[in-house]
């Protein structure tokens, strides 16, 4: 079998490395970012000068990818351009309306849609220790099962195609609610005198602690912020949620809270800073 991987970024380079390594098979990828696709190289992997030549070659294609327009595309381009029997994995988090579209012409094609967004950030996409959460047609997720526990410890079917999106919607309305959140918590800390490097110690395995504060805090506190997860990646998730919530009447006035906070630093210029600069507009602002 000949694997492809389109959209080698920060969680899809070390996911698509895993595979790679784990599965013993040649995979072929592309990026937009020749830098990206020097990198997969330099691991092992093979790159592809048009992402057309990975959905006529390969029966099983993974989509990383970090907007809906593009998902939209490759999406598009992968029930066009791939034969019949293949499989096609979107690793991204987008709106399901978008995959739930090319259903009908993906079954006359032949072609199985998966959507199957992941969760855990980066340092477990290298430790291959993902949570994943797909839609789509049971058999097609069982037939590609042994690759996605390449690369997560948990794989989790949560019903028709587009419920995985879903899923992960609803995962990172709570993260980013969270980081907002904690951002708040941390500012207010050290405003009233305590060295928030000793609060996160003394809070991060009582009850407020959670992943998402062992691992976003840090950046919060390092100025140098080394980006794990953009900023405008956040807000175009937080969106999808408010679109989605708009279009099934779900309340969710804290996720608009949070959205409009990130939305705020985007207009700034800071779209591609880590989330985790979302603490400057604590400390920027007084009551």
């Amino acid at each position: 079998m000949k694997l492809g991987f389109i959209g080698i970024g920060i969680m899809g380079l070390p996911i698509a490395e895993n595979i790679l390594k784990k599965s013993g098979l040649p995979v072929l990828g592309f990026d937009i970012d020749s830098d990206r696709c020097r990198q997969f190289v330099s691991v092992g992997g093979n790159c592809s000068k048009s992402p057309e030549e990975i959905f006529k070659t390969c029966e099983l294609v993974f989509l990383s990818l970090p907007n809906n327009d593009l998902v939209d595309m490759y999406i598009n381009m992968a029930v066009k351009y791939s034969t019949s029997g293949t499989k096609i994995v979107d690793l991204s988090s987008s709106y399901p309306a978008i995959i739930r579209s090319y259903k009908e012409t993906a079954d006359i094609a032949g072609v199985s849609l998966i959507d199957c967004p992941v969760s855990g950030g980066e340092p477990k996409a290298i430790e291959g220790t993902l949570s994943a959460m797909c839609g789509g047609k049971k058999e097609d997720i069982e037939a590609v099962l042994p690759y996605l526990k390449m690369f997560n410890i948990k794989v989790t079917y949560m019903g028709e195609l587009g419920c995985g999106y879903i899923a992960k919607l609803a995962n990172n309305m709570i993260v980013g609610t969270e980081m907002a959140l904690i951002a708040e918590a941390f500012n207010f800390a050290e405003k009233a005198g305590i060295n928030n490097q000793v609060l996160f110690e003394a809070i991060r395995d009582g009850g407020a602690g959670s992943n998402v504060m062992d691992f976003k805090v840090p950046h919060m506190l390092d100025e140098k912020r080394l980006v794990s997860s953009h900023l405008s990646t956040h807000i175009k998730d937080q969106n999808n949620a408010l679109e989605l919530a708009k279009e099934i009447g779900a309340y969710t006035p804290l996720c608009s809270i949070a959205t409009e906070l990130m939305e705020r630093m985007e207009k700034a210029g800071r779209g591609s800073e880590d989330v985790a600069a979302i603490i400057d507009i604590f400390k920027h602002e007084t009551k």
